[in-house]
Order: C-alpha cells, then structure tokens, then sequence
C-alpha cells in the first residue's frame, strides 16, 4: 500500500512539475496546412501549437514544408516571456532554469517555388504591372517602404509610405502606419526585424488588415531609379498585384497600377 502511495505521489509530482515548466507556442503560416518538424520530428501540420519541458535559453529547430513551396527553416529560442507557473512553482520545487517561455505565436511566410514565370504587360509609361487578383480593391491595407535611395536626392521611408498611401486611397482602405505595431511585435515576439517580410505581413495580420503594399525606391547599376510595389495579402502570402518601373514618378506608378486594376 505504501509503495503504491509513493508511486501516485511521484506521478503527482511529475504532472506538476511538467505543467509549471512547460510552454507552448502556436505555430502559424501562410499558405497554412504546412508540415511542420521540431527538433527533426514530425509534429503536425499549420495552424498548430507546439509545446515542451525545455529549459530557458533552450533553441526549438522548426521546419515547415509545403508542396510547391520553399522548404522555410528557422529557430524559436525560449527567451521571449515569463513563464508565470514556472515563476510560481519555483516557490516551491520548480528551478528557476525555467523562467522564461516561447513567444506566444509565430507566423511564417512561404514563399512559391512555382516555375511559372511571373509574366508582366508593359504599361504606356514603361512601368509594367501584373495583376494577380482584384478581390482585395477596397479592403483596409497597410503601405510599407523598405528602402527609398533613388539615383537623385534622397528620402526617407515615411515620405515614400505617405506618397504611396495617398495615391492608393482611392481604391483601398489606407490605415496609418503607426498602428501596424512592429515596433511592439519586435519586442514581444522576437520577430527579426521591419524590414523582414514574414515580420511586416504577421504585423499586418494581427493589425486586422487584408493585406500589405511594400514599396521601395533603389538606384540600379546603370544609373536607373528603380520603384517596386507588391501587394501581399497577409492571410495566404499570395501577390494580388506587383508592378515594377525605371525612372518614373510614384504618380505615374501608381496610375498604372491604378489602371490595371480597373482592366
């Protein structure tokens, strides 16, 4: 009977100990329905929530698969938020070594490995434009610009971002940039940074938008101010439309994307 008593209270201990030191983290991605593999293991398909014991500052190797897409490798390390049951029970039998939890949620962006070229009609003003879908005309969207350094003079990303915004608000819902909140998602969810995609189109997504225009201004090896815009829908990574120009004008960029649409 005694040896039956300890044996309960070991397993007690143990479904205890197992609940204050683990955390999960869910697992999202765009297209969804990815496999995903932890630590080499098969452990499911998106949407999914990963969990396990692991101890702080401990690295979760993930990797999602999805036929036709690339194959997205990445790490998750256990740093990102307090482990409040593990900061409880370390009162009382729970190591401290397990303070620390997974960020609440990570969404990850797939990108095509389709061999189909991605086709574009030139324009009148030289600016080619391919439009994928127009379903999204009308929807709340963010505007985001990664880089603005044209061949003559220079700009700063919020210049270009409030250009953009202003010519496309006839046909989208144009919401502030400062309510896009990856300041806050850096911080609070270990993402990689504002100028990663997967970073912009997650902040997108929990933002409420339908999608996200990205836009940046270069100058190329021959001296050509290039402009690109994509318009990336933030629930399956897919273009809706994508427009590249040389030497031409945010109106005249935005005219013809203007005009595709309406084809």
């Amino acid at each position: 009977m005694n040896i039956l008593k300890s044996s309960s209270s070991l397993a007690l201990v143990a479904v205890v100990l197992f609940s204050s030191c683990a955390s999960s983290v869910k697992i999202t991605s765009s297209p969804s329905g990815a496999d995903v593999y932890a630590d080499g293991f098969y452990v499911g398909q998106t949407p999914m929530r990963h969990k396990d014991a692991k101890p702080t500052g401990t690295t979760l190797e993930l990797k999602l698969e999805k036929e036709g897409y690339d194959t997205f490798e990445t790490e998750i390390t256990k740093d990102a938020r307090l482990n409040v049951k593990a900061l409880l029970g370390s009162m009382f039998i729970v190591p401290l070594g397990w303070i620390l939890a997974y960020p609440k949620a990570r969404h990850f962006v797939m990108k095509s490995n389709s061999n189909e070229p991605f086709s574009m009609d030139a324009g009148r003003d030289g600016t080619m434009v391919e439009v994928k879908s127009t379903s999204a005309v009308g929807t709340a969207i963010f505007v985001v610009a990664t880089e603005n350094s044209p061949c003559t003079g220079r700009g700063d990303v919020s210049t270009l971002e409030a250009s953009m915004g202003i010519r496309l608000m006839k046909d989208y819902d144009v919401l502030e940039r400062r309510n896009l909140g990856v300041l806050t998602l850096e911080q609070t969810r270990q993402l990689t940074g504002l100028h990663d995609e997967s970073t912009i189109v997650e902040a997108g997504k929990l933002s409420g938008a339908k999608g996200v225009v990205l836009v940046s201004r270069f100058c190329d090896e021959q001296n050509n101010t290039v402009t690109n815009a994509r318009f990336v829908d933030c629930e399956t990574g897919a273009l809706h439309w994508a427009a590249v120009s040389k030497n031409q004008s945010i109106d005249q960029v935005v005219a013809e994307i203007r005009a595709a649409l309406k084809r």
